[in-house]
């Protein structure tokens, strides 16, 4: 498996679950600042020249989240979603879609932050992880989220719930090595 990667891009999610699952993989470092998403070349792994896709086979694919579903579905014995038809598999559905939807949706809107963060921390008041008792791609994806954005908008000390968790999350060497220089070498 290939992970197309840039730091400080969404390509941190797909690598932080990959680090969650133990897998080989190998690190393609895109050079984002340089303009080489923007090339032929990788235009032709992402049409849009945007960061993460990820090869695996003869399977090309971008969009962070769906990364992220593919592989917890891939390797189902890591137990990174929630089984079908279950309760929680349609609440794991629910933040995968929110992380991009509004979370990400409405990053640039301090208040509409403010209240995705309040929602977060209602839902986190008491649980460890945003499904059930185990970490998710859900989790990837919010915990990522919720990391990045925070940085930008510094609003974690309002909601203390929701701050725990990012540190919890903080915490996991898989995030530490996706939010730390190290995560520029292949592994």
């Amino acid at each position: 498996m290939k992970l197309y990667y840039a730091p400080q891009t969404r390509a941190i999610r797909p690598l932080i679950m990959l680090e969650e699952l133990a897998v080989p993989y190998e690190i393609v470092l895109i050079d984002f600042k340089g303009g080489e998403h923007k090339g032929l070349e990788y235009r032709r792994i992402h049409p849009h020249g945007q960061l993460p896709a990820l090869q695996d086979g003869t399977l090309t694919m971008f969009e962070s989240a769906a990364i992220c579903a593919y592989l917890a579905d891939k390797f189902p014995d890591k137990r990174m979603a929630p089984a079908l038809g279950t309760v929680e598999r349609g609440m794991y559905y629910q933040w995968m879609f929110y992380s991009m939807a509004a979370l990400e949706g409405f990053a640039l809107d301090r208040e509409r932050m403010k209240e995705c963060f309040l929602v977060l921390d209602r839902v986190l008041d008491g649980n460890e992880f945003i499904v059930g008792n185990k970490i998710t791609a859900a989790d990837v994806m919010i915990g990522s989220g919720v990391i990045y954005l925070d940085s930008r908008h510094h609003l974690l000390n309002d909601f203390p719930s929701l701050e725990t968790y990012a540190k919890r999350m903080l915490a996991r060497p898989s995030f530490q090595r996706a939010f730390t220089p190290q995560n520029e070498t292949a592994r």
